[in-house]
C-alpha cells in the first residue's frame, strides 16, 4: 500500500509515555507527530499501575522529572477547566531497621535540597495519619504532605487530548510490525495492514514490547519484562479514604487507600520474569508462568508486612492485579537516541516509575528529539550505558529482575 504520510516524528505506543511525549512534541511549532497504538490508549500496562506520585527520588534528575509531572497535571487541568483527579494525600515512609532508616534520612536530605516539604514525625503521629499501621515507639517516620496518586488511565487520556488539540495525530488499532532501516538510519515503520510511514525520528515507546521491536533493527535495549503486582482489599473500617500512601522499606512494600479498601504491593524476593520475545500482543488476562496468582509472593512476604500492618489478618482480599513492568539493571529509564543508529530513540524501561515520571519523560524526550537544551541531564538514561549486551540473554534478564527485587522506595 502507498505511504500514508511523512511526519517528523513517529511514536510507537499509546501508553502514558507515548502520549506524554506527543503532548510535549505537539507544542513545538511546525513539528508533526504521529502516535501509533495497536489497541486503545492506556489499555495495557498504563491502566494497571498503582500510580504513586512520590516527589523525592534517589537521583535529582528523577525528582525533577516527577516535579514536571505534577506541573503537567496542573496545566492539563487548567486547559480543560477541570482539575485532574489527583489525590494529594501525602506519603509516609516508616522504618524501624537501620537500612530503612538510612533511606528515610536520605529522603529527608534530598527533600531539603529540592525544596520539598518533609517532616520527621513520631510513630504515634504516623499511626494517626495511617490508622492501618501499628508501629513500635522507636520507628522512624517521614511525612511528605504534597505527594499523592492519580488514576493513570485518566492522566494518559489527558496527555493524549492535549496532544490532539495541538495537532498531533493518534492512530488506534494499528500494529507496527517492522522498523524500516536504511544502513545506519531508521527511516520509518511498516504496519501490519501494509501501510508505511516514513519519519525523521522513530521513538520506541512500546513498553515491554520495545525490546523485541528494536531487535528487528539490530538494537539491543537494556531491559526485561518483570512482574509487578498488588492486591486490593474489600472496604475496612481502619482504612480511611483520605489516608496517605505508606512506603514500608522494611518489608519492601507499599500501601494506599483504594475505594475504601487497602491497596498494597509486595516485592518478589526472587523476581518473576518473562522473555522479551514471548509476550502476547494483549496483556489483558496475561499471567506469568511462575506463581501466576501471586499466592507464593503473598505467603513469602506476609509476615514481614504484617509486622507493621497487622490489620492484614482482618482484610478480605477482593482483587489481585498483575501486570508487566520493564526493568533495567540500574532501575533508571531508557531515554534518548541509540549512538550509531540515526533516526531512532527509545522511551521505555521505566522500572515501575512510568506514571510518576511521565511528564518529565515526555518533556526530556521531546527536547532530545528536537535538539533543545534539556531541563535535566540525559546521561543517567543513555541507551548504551550497559555496554554491549544481549537483551535476550538469561543472564542479562536476571540482572534486570534483581533490580526489581532490590527496590524499596514504592
Amino acid at each position: 500500500m502507498p505511504t500514508v504520510n511523512h511526519p517528523d516524528v513517529v511514536i510507537i505506543g499509546g501508553g502514558i509515555l507515548g502520549c506524554a511525549i506527543a503532548r510535549y512534541l505537539s507544542r513545538v511549532p511546525g513539528l508533526s507527530a504521529v502516535v501509533i497504538e495497536r489497541h486503545g490508549l492506556g489499555e495495557q500496562t498504563t491502566s494497571h499501575a498503582a500510580a504513586l506520585l512520590t516527589r523525592i527520588r534517589p537521583h535529582r534528575a528523577l525528582t525533577d522529572m516527577v516535579m514536571e509531572t505534577f506541573r503537567a497535571i496542573e496545566e492539563l487541568g487548567e486547559d480543560r477547566n477541570e482539575p485532574l483527579p489527583l489525590r494529594k494525600v501525602g506519603s509516609l515512609q516508616v522504618s524501624e531497621y537501620p537500612g530503612g532508616q538510612r533511606q528515610i534520612e536520605q529522603t529527608a536530605q534530598r527533600a531539603d535540597e529540592a525544596g520539598v516539604s518533609a517532616e520527621r514525625i513520631g510513630s504515634s503521629d504516623a499511626m494517626r495519619l495511617a490508622p492501618w499501621l501499628e508501629l513500635a515507639s522507636d520507628t522512624s517516620a517521614l511525612w511528605l504532605p504534597d505527594d499523592g496518586y492519580i488514576d493513570s488511565y485518566t492522566l494518559c487520556q489527558a496527555y493524549a487530548a492535549d496532544a490532539r488539540r495541538n495537532g498531533a495525530r493518534i492512530l488506534l488499532n494499528r500494529t507496527v510490525c517492522e522498523l524500516l532501516r536504511n544502513g545506519s538510519k531508521v527511516t520509518g515503520v511498516r504496519l501490519a495492514n501494509g501501510e508505511t510511514i516514513f519519519a525523521g525520528t522513530v521513538i520506541d515507546a512500546a513498553g515491554p514490547w520495545s525490546t523485541a521491536l528494536a531487535m528487528q533493527a539490530g538494537i539491543h535495549l537494556g531491559m526485561a519484562p518483570v512482574r509487578s503486582h498488588y492486591w486490593i482489599s474489600a472496604p475496612h473500617s481502619r482504612v480511611t479514604t483520605d489516608g496517605p500512601m505508606t512506603i514500608l522499606p522494611d518489608s519492601g512494600a507499599y500501601a494506599r487507600p483504594e475505594v475504601g479498601g487497602l491497596l498494597f504491593g509486595l516485592r518478589d524476593p526472587q523476581s518473576v520474569v518473562a522473555h522479551p520475545n514471548a509476550l502476547p500482543d494483549n496483556l489483558q488476562g496475561f499471567r506469568f508462568d511462575t506463581d501466576p496468582t501471586g499466592d507464593l509472593a503473598l505467603e513469602g512476604g506476609y509476615e514481614a508486612l504484617r509486622s507493621q500492618l497487622p490489620v492484614l489478618d482482618e482484610l478480605q482480599l477482593a482483587h489481585y492485579v498483575s501486570n508487566v513492568s520493564s526493568y533495567t539493571p540500574d532501575g533508571f529509564t531508557l531515554l534518548g537516541p541509540m549512538p550509531g543508529v540515526e533516526g531512532f530513540m527509545a522511551a521505555t524501561g521505566c522500572s515501575g516509575a512510568g506514571i510518576g515520571m511521565s511528564g518529565g519523560i515526555g518533556r526530556l524526550v521531546a527536547e532530545l528529539a528536537t535538539n533543545q537544551s534539556t531541563f535535566v541531564t540525559p546521561e543517567p538514561f543513555r541507551l548504551d550505558r550497559f555496554g554491549a549486551i544481549d537483551a535476550y540473554s538469561p543472564d542479562f534478564i536476571r540482572r534486570c529482575a534483581e533490580a526489581r527485587a532490590r527496590k524499596r522506595t514504592g
